[in-house]
This record gives structure tokens, sequence and C-alpha cells, in this order.
């Protein structure tokens, strides 16, 4: 840490130690997040930075401009002292959140510049963009002098503030709307302060919309012009109101239990809320068969990992297809369970009702039904050069990734037709996993390099006959770190786990968010180390099913040993669960 790190460090905890002697503020509007007035209970040590003092240098002001940000009930009462009269009505700190590591002293006269060092950003809606580019890194703030003072005349339109700020006055919620054929609900992560109301935090995020980049991906029924009203207060008995104002058009029932499923999924993460009174316009909105009060229960058949989502495991045996529920092994009746198919890798959609296969040969994809013995195995996909194994997504889409000579192509199967899917920062890329979410929305890849792989994120847009990928970003990997990842799964509709090897007979699993970010479930798989050769990984999004690692032996071990799965019998391969 530098010494200009080190002394903002100091004083804020000399000031959090001294907090019996130093007032909070009690005023100063909150630019960022909830804009009700922060309160006394938040969490964290209480910090009232210091205002300008007389004859500060310009390097000092900026310093302390920083050190402002760093407030703690957050306000930017005390960091617009430091701007010019001009600057404080201009500046928009709402506009990003940068974070950073450390901070090289700030340097210059008529114009400062400090260099933040593991700089990462989120935009307005709090979605995490990763690292801050190399180029943004650099900040500048030109300096102007105002009644004989250094002000801050051009500051950037950004709080900045330290990673250590921000994982303990921000957490990671999830806003939730439509997959294109509004089927499921599709979470957005995004990053909210701590310390307001949670439920209008929720409520003002979600009423943001998915943004423009997710055009196509996933969609919002809530009105463009809604706002909200009130602060979306939760009574003692659990009540949430949410009075929303604005030009609302006529909405059609399907649209109305649509937008209610959003703010029920959205707003049960406020563990205070049990039921939601929504009203437009002082106008009550209520779905049909219910009350004017939303049970926020309601709506699972909306859940992300799918309707009716089991969690038996499928294998072969024996080269046929089998199913374990518990204890019990089920041969299946259908053609893959009736003989040998000369399958190596197996797919089960999300009712448990067709099987896809790789053929052996890497080149061909067979579907048939999970059982009846008069159907007919049909190959639906051939010409491939090194098939991955598929994923199915809830509209029955069948997606493939074919590896072919580091020549990645991606393409969807559906009716019976293969759909070509072109997916900058995958398509034509040496691709060693890919894996595609239940709401069809997300591919997530492993990109093989010289010296290390690295997890890359796409989100899919599908209209029809025509699909899209978004240009893939890296969620996972330190580019100076040499790694090779064995292999990646849903461990959440949000978390993907992944397994690496340490060395020829130690592996180490773990799980991130799909975001990138350094957020941590509650329900993450602790970083677990595994005295095997770990190459494969059975694992799903459905809650309370059990990871399983298996090793290049064919010995399974399993990774939660909390939920008291069943091991899989003897002589079963090609592992997984529907999806």
């Amino acid at each position: 840490m530098t010494p200009y790190a080190r002394a903002l460090v100091a004083v804020a905890l000399l000031v959090s130690l001294c907090s019996a002697c130093v007032g909070l503020p009690d005023s100063g509007e909150v630019q960022v997040g909830d804009d009700r007035p922060a309160s006394a209970q938040d969490s964290g040590f209480p910090y009232d930075p210091r205002p300008p003092q007389k004859g500060e240098e310009p390097d000092e002001i900026v310093g302390h401009f920083l050190d402002a940000m760093l407030a703690n009930p957050t306000t930017t009462a005390v960091a617009k002292q430091f701007l010019s009269s001009s600057a404080r009505d201009s500046w928009h700190p709402d506009r990003q959140l940068i974070t950073y590591d450390d901070i090289l002293t700030p340097s210059g006269n008529d114009e400062v510049s400090v260099t933040l060092l593991g700089a990462h950003h989120l935009d307005a809606r709090g979605v995490w963009r990763g690292e801050l580019p190399e180029r943004q890194r650099t900040l500048d703030f030109g300096m102007t002098i105002e009644d004989g003072e250094w002000r801050i005349d051009d500051p950037p339109d950004a709080m900045v503030v330290s990673d250590a700020f921000f994982d303990a006055r921000y957490r990671q919620v999830f806003l939730y709307f439509l997959d294109p054929t509004a089927k499921v609900v599709v979470p957005e992560p995004v990053f909210v302060p701590t310390g307001g109301q949670l439920s209008a935090v929720l409520m003002r995020a979600l009423l943001r919309g998915p943004g423009p980049d997710l055009r196509g991906v996933t969609r919002s029924y809530i009105p463009d012009d809604l706002t909200l009203d009130l602060t979306a207060p939760v009574s003692a008995n659990g009540l949430a109101e949410v009075s929303l104002r604005g030009d609302a058009a006529p909405l059609d029932p399907e649209s109305v239990q649509l937008m209610a499923v959003q703010v029920v999924w959205t707003l049960r993460q406020d563990p205070s809320v049990r039921r939601v009174r929504l009203t437009i316009n002082d106008t009550p909105i209520s779905v049909s068969g219910t009350s004017s009060d939303l049970d926020v229960a309601m709506g699972e058949q909306y859940n992300p990992v799918g309707p009716g989502a089991g969690r038996d495991l499928f294998a072969l045996r024996d080269g046929r297809l089998v199913s374990q529920t518990g204890s019990g092994v089920v041969n299946q009746t259908g053609p893959f369970g009736t003989e040998a198919a000369g399958l190596e890798a197996i797919a089960v959609d999300l009712s448990g009702t067709r099987v896809a296969g790789v053929t052996s040969d890497g080149g061909s994809i067979r579907l048939a039904p999970v059982s009846g013995e008069r159907e007919r195995a049909t190959t639906v996909f051939s010409g491939g050069t090194d098939l991955l194994k598929p994923s199915w997504d809830v509209s029955g889409r069948l997606w493939v990734v074919d590896r072919n000579s580091g020549n990645a192509e991606v393409s969807y199967v559906t009716r019976g037709r293969r759909h070509p899917v072109r997916v900058p920062g995958v398509t034509g890329e040496n691709i060693t996993r890919a894996i595609v979410s239940r709401d069809g929305t997300r591919l997530v890849a492993v990109l093989r390099e010289p010296r290390q792989d690295r997890v890359v994120l796409s989100r899919l847009a599908v209209d029809g006959s025509r699909a899209r990928g978004t240009r893939a970003r890296v969620i996972h990997g330190d580019a100076e770190e040499r790694t090779r990842i064995n292999d990646i799964g849903w461990y959440s509709p949000t978390e993907v786990v992944l397994v690496r090897s340490l060395s020829d007979d130690l592996s180490q699993v773990t799980t991130f968010s799909v975001d990138g970010s350094r957020a941590v479930s509650s329900a993450n798989v602790p970083v677990e180390l595994v005295r095997d050769d770990i190459v494969s990984l059975v694992s799903s999004p459905v809650p309370e099913t059990p990871t399983w690692a298996i090793a290049a032996s064919g010995e399974v071990h399993e990774l939660n040993a909390e939920l008291d799965g069943t091991f899989p019998a003897e002589g079963l391969v090609s592992l997984t669960y529907a999806g």
C-alpha cells in the first residue's frame, strides 16, 4: 500500500474510533442508491470526513475529495465542498462506480492526476463491468482557484471508492426480467448500497429496466415511464406497499401477470417482505384468481431453473441409458435404454422426456425419447468434428458447441433443424467446455489460451429462427496465472462451479458469479481441495442438489456432503442431471 493510501486508512480508523466526539452528519443528499437519508443503524464504522481546510494544495484537495467519498453513512455532502460552485451542479457521481485496491499519490497543480491500482467499475445500474480499461485508470482533475482556495473544477462523473468500502457498503442482489418467450424469469445481478430500505432500493433498480445491452436477451413487462411514488414501506406483518406513478397504457391480463411476477421475484429477496400490494396511479393491480395482495411465493412456475426441474441422475451403464432416483437405478425403455447406441455424452431435457447423445466419434448428435419401447432415435446434428456435451433450455432448444480443431462453432437445434449462432469471442476460438443456462440467455465457455484457461460469458438473444450472441467477456481467470480448467457446470442460475488441476493428484473446486464480480453467495461451495485428478463435474442449478466430482479413475467425490445425497451407483458413466 502506498504511503498516501496508508494515510487515508489511518484517518478513517482514527475518526471511527473517535466517533463519540465527532457528530454524524444530519443533512446532505445521498447521491448513489437509495435517496432516503441513511440511518445511523448502517453497518460499519461511522465516518464523517473532514471538509476542505484553508491553504490546501491541489494534490491535497484531490486526495481529501477521494477520502470524502468514503463517508459512512453514504453521502456526497462533504465531497461536494471540494468542488467549484459550477462543478457542484454538473457533477454526476451516479453515472459510474469505480473501485480500487490502492492509489498512487495525487500529483499536479492546474491538473491533478491520480492512478488507480486494481480498479474495477460498475455502471449506473449497478452492473459489474469488470476491470477498468487501462486508459481510464488514471483520473485527471482540472483545478481552479475560487475565493482564494483551490477547488476541483472538472471531476470525473463517478463515485470512486476503495475495495474495502465497496465490500462493506454494497451487496449483490438480483433484478428479475423475463426471457423472450416469457417462460421463466431471468436473474440479472446488480450491486446496491446497504443501509437503506431494501425493498425501495430493489424497486428503483427494477424500474430502470434491463438496459440497452440486453435488448432481445431479456424483457421487462413494467411500463417504461413508471416511477416509485413512495419508499415501498414494509409493515410489521410483512406487507410491502409499492406505489407507482406515470403514464401506463392499459395493461392486458398477461402483461399484468408478468409484471407482478417480476416485482414479487425481486422483492422476495427482502426477508421482511411476505406480501406485496402493487398500485399504479392509486389503482390496485391484481392478478386473476388472487387478491390485490400478492404473495411473494407466487409465480413459482416461472422459476429460472425451469418448471418441474428434477434431481434425478441420468447416466450410461454398459452403453445404455439409465436413471437413478435415490439408490435405485432404472433401465430406461427408450431406444438408448434398450440397446447400446455408441454414445459418449448425454443431455436430458428439462422435462426428463428426451435425451440427446453425442456419438463416440464426436461428430453427430442423436435424439430419442427417454422411455417408450416403440420409439425411434433420429440424428439431429451431423458433420461435427469434436462436439461437446450439449445443453437444453426451457424452450426446448438444444445448444451445441463443436470444438472444430480450435475453431469453435456454436449452434442450436430445434424441431430437427440446426441454426448456426455467431458468438464473438467464442466462435473461431479454442473452446474446451461450454454450457448454456436453462433460461437460454447465457453461454459460458472455457477459452484455452497458450498459458492459461479463462472462462468467458456471452448473452444470447433468440428471435424466431434468428439468434446472436454478445461479445464474450472474461468472467473468471487471471491472465497472469497459469492454470488449466477441467470442467464447469451450473451451481445456481447465477453461479458457475469450476474445477482446475493444481497438480497430478490435487484439484481445486470453486464457484463464482456469472457477472465476474467478487460477490460471494451464501450458497457457494467453499473453495475445496480434492486429492484426486478431477476431470469432470456433475452439477445442477436446482437448489439442494448434490454436486459430484469425477476423477480420471472414475472415482466419485461428493462436494457438498451436508446435502446428504445418495452416491451414484457403480458402473455409471456420463453422469448428468436434466438440462
